[in-house]
């Protein structure tokens, strides 16, 4: 008897249809069939409709956020401002790893080339600051591994221990080669954009290299 009486709930099931707004089943004849599916009533086509149309206009909405937005970036990118600011923290994270290679090669623990102190939070400190000496804001012989908090921002940069740190870390003679390529290259420099950009790839490709050997 329960079997009959499943059958027959199973076949009447069979012949209704589930409206696409409140989910409820119904005869077809009784409803409205159309491209999209069924709805049992006009109230729940028209309201199954609005939705359909908030949804494609938020949709549009979204994609036309995105578009303007990379149509920003595309006129920023041909600017040097917005290349300096985007290439500035990938020489800056490079040169970290290369300091943190070179230190590791020598089984040395990473040391600030300022107060000469360990295991602190590290950045890329300049001798010459960028924005006096634009010319050195990519340069190697321009930056070392430098406590950030400490010396980089509270002392700005800290530098009279910083000249102190170089004659430390590769003795008289070097570091005064260093010191002087860095006071006699002040002369400003024309930057192009392209420049920038080349100059970034090759950033991260080193990057990406040293990641995997100091893993």
């Amino acid at each position: 008897m329960l079997t009959i009486i499943l059958n027959l709930k199973a076949k009447v099931m069979a012949n209704k249809r589930k409206c696409l707004t409140c989910k409820e089943y119904d005869y077809p004849k009784k409803g409205i069939v159309c491209n999209v599916g069924f709805f049992c009533c006009d109230d729940c086509r028209r309201d199954y409709a609005f939705k359909k149309t908030v949804k494609q206009i938020a949709k549009a909405k979204v994609n036309q956020e995105k578009e303007n937005k990379r149509a920003v970036t595309e006129l920023n990118r041909k600017t040097l401002k917005w290349q300096h600011a985007a290439t500035q923290p990938v020489f800056n994270k490079l040169r970290r790893l290369q300091e943190f290679k070179w230190f590791k090669d020598r089984d040395i623990e990473p040391y600030c080339i300022s107060c000469r102190k360990t295991k602190m939070d590290w950045c890329n400190g300049h001798f010459k600051t960028v924005g006096s000496t634009l010319r050195l804001a990519y340069d190697v012989k321009n930056s070392y591994l430098q406590c950030n908090t400490h010396c980089n921002k509270h002392k700005s940069g800290n530098i009279e221990n910083y000249k102190l740190g170089l004659i430390s870390r590769f003795g008289k003679e070097k570091a005064q080669e260093i010191m002087s390529y860095c006071e006699e290259n002040t002369h400003s420099i024309k930057y192009h954009w392209q420049d920038l950009e080349d100059m970034r790839k090759e950033f991260n490709a080193e990057i990406r290299q040293l990641e995997k050997e100091l893993l």
